[in-house]
């Protein structure tokens, strides 16, 4: 069996491994965590993945872009992955199509007109 990773895995397989996780540890009904609940909880590990940037200068968030910092990216990788984890959650309460409400916002947004102030990147 070949490793699950961002090139072979969908949506829908990581709905369904969190699914199994919460079924596992006996979080909600039926591996569905209150919706509401499950977007507080997303607040706080929002917050312990911010941590990771405070106080960073440009030249830091640099260096972790160009891979200068793996302890530091791990770290970030393992908060991003909580905050994930309840996105996925909270789609499968909500019978939210993940793929379809990006594609939805990128049009929005690539039709709102641009912001003065804003830098370009």
């Amino acid at each position: 069996m070949s490793v699950m990773n961002d090139t072979n895995t969908s949506i829908a397989q990581l709905k369904d491994e969190v699914r199994a996780l919460c079924l596992r540890k006996g979080w909600g009904v039926d591996g569905v965590q209150n919706p509401q609940h499950v977007a507080m909880a997303m607040t706080v590990e929002m917050s312990e993945l911010l941590e990771h940037f405070q106080w960073l200068e440009p030249e830091d968030v640099r260096r972790l872009m160009e891979g200068g910092d793996p302890q530091r990216c791990a770290m970030i990788a393992e908060e991003f992955a909580d905050v994930m984890i309840y996105g996925l959650q909270l789609a499968r309460a909500l019978g939210i199509d993940v793929t379809e409400q990006i594609l939805r916002k990128i049009e929005i947004v690539d039709h709102r007109p641009a912001k003065s102030g804003v830098p370009k990147r």
